[in-house]
């Protein structure tokens, strides 16, 4: 009976495995960092445009009905052009960039939405002495129409 030399093993079928894994998790962590700054636009843009739509469905109550307190999270859900987002009470936050927390009262209309990067955002109607209403933007963190109804004003941010 002879001794078996142990044969040194090839470790070439690892490296096979290995290098195309590695090669693929740069190229896709490379693809996330480069393709992140878009993603946070679109998320961004499309809150923003649920909330001037919601905006403008409050002013076009307040010009049929006769005042912005006409234009509640009840009122707005029965127009056609916001059938799309769901109305909530001043005193809930968003969470969505579909979920509008509406808060109106005779002098104001406020509107409050989340995009999904985590920003809060509103728009508040003010009934002007004129003809007219004043349109204020802002961003906060608390994204309840009732917190934006106290926020100061600050322009949104380019998305």
């Amino acid at each position: 009976m002879g001794i078996v030399a142990a044969v040194a093993g090839s470790n070439r079928g690892f490296w096979k495995v290995v290098i195309p894994l590695a090669v693929a998790g740069v190229v896709l962590y490379v693809l996330v960092i480069v393709f992140r700054p878009v993603a946070r636009t679109g998320a961004v843009a499309y809150a923003q445009a649920n909330l001037r739509k919601a905006a403008d469905a409050a002013e076009a109550v307040a010009s049929a009905d006769g005042s912005l307190a006409d234009a509640t999270r009840t009122r707005l859900s029965r127009e056609d052009s916001v059938a799309d987002l769901l109305m909530i009470d001043p005193d809930q936050s968003s969470n969505d960039p579909e979920v509008v927390s509406v808060l109106a009262t005779e002098g104001a209309w406020t509107g409050s939405v989340r995009a999904e990067t985590g920003e809060c955002f509103w728009i508040r109607l003010r009934a002007g002495s004129g003809s007219g209403v004043a349109t204020l933007f802002g961003t906060g963190t608390d994204c309840s129409a009732e917190a934006a109804s106290d926020a100061r004003p600050s322009a949104w941010p380019e998305p």
